[in-house]
């Protein structure tokens, strides 16, 4: 039996999964959260074969939770669920430990195959992104886009900064000072080319990364 933590803000989006995954003979959902740092407890509590993970949710979320899994819970796999279609997000998800990626457009009986592919310990992304990331690995070009030079963390300060996050809020969840993530601030602003925060959300927008 493949045991799956759903983790996702939205009610109606987790109601629908746990419909789809309860529709498989062999799955079964053990567990649901709405923010991150629920989700980290259910893993902990149900030690699930997947957790079925939101990229974007409140509290504790996106690489920061998938890292927090594969360190505190090894067992269970994770598989990415995401409403963008930017490869960085696949790349950086699957460095980070997750076992797949998949966006909220493709089709259920997709997903299915992906759970089932997680659970094997198998790496799951879509045809045509997964085809894309090996061109980009065997090419040694990556995407050109000001972002894809972010470290690990100045890419997590961003998407927390692109939320509305505050210095403050992020330095605790990140666990570093204020001065630090200040820092990193600074930096993003200058590699992203824009001046002020503002800049920095529409940079997030053009790109589709919110």
């Amino acid at each position: 039996m493949i045991e799956v933590v759903i983790a996702d803000d939205h009610g109606i989006v987790r109601e629908g999964m746990r419909s789809l995954i309860s529709s498989a003979p062999e799955m079964e959902v053990v567990g649901e959260a709405a923010d991150g740092d629920a989700a980290l407890a259910q893993v902990l509590e149900c030690r699930p074969t997947v957790l079925l993970m939101d990229m974007s949710m409140p509290g504790s979320s996106g690489l920061q939770l998938v890292e927090a899994v594969r360190r505190r819970a090894p067992e269970t796999f994770v598989l990415v669920l995401s409403m963008h279609r930017e490869e960085q997000y696949a790349a950086r998800v699957i460095r980070a430990g997750a076992h797949g990626f998949i966006t909220k457009s493709r089709s259920p009986e997709e997903l299915l195959t992906a759970l089932r592919e997680v659970a094997r310990g198998q790496l799951y992304i879509p045809g045509e992104l997964a085809h894309k990331l090996a061109r980009q690995a065997l090419t040694g070009q990556p995407d050109d886009q000001p972002h894809t030079g972010l470290t690990k963390r100045e890419y997590q300060v961003f998407m927390a900064l692109a939320q509305g996050l505050t210095v403050g809020v992020i330095a605790a969840r990140l666990h570093l000072s204020s001065k630090t993530v200040s820092t990193h601030k600074a930096r993003i602003l200058k590699k992203l080319g824009v001046d002020s925060l503002s800049g920095l959300i529409r940079y997030a927008v053009a790109h589709d990364l919110l």
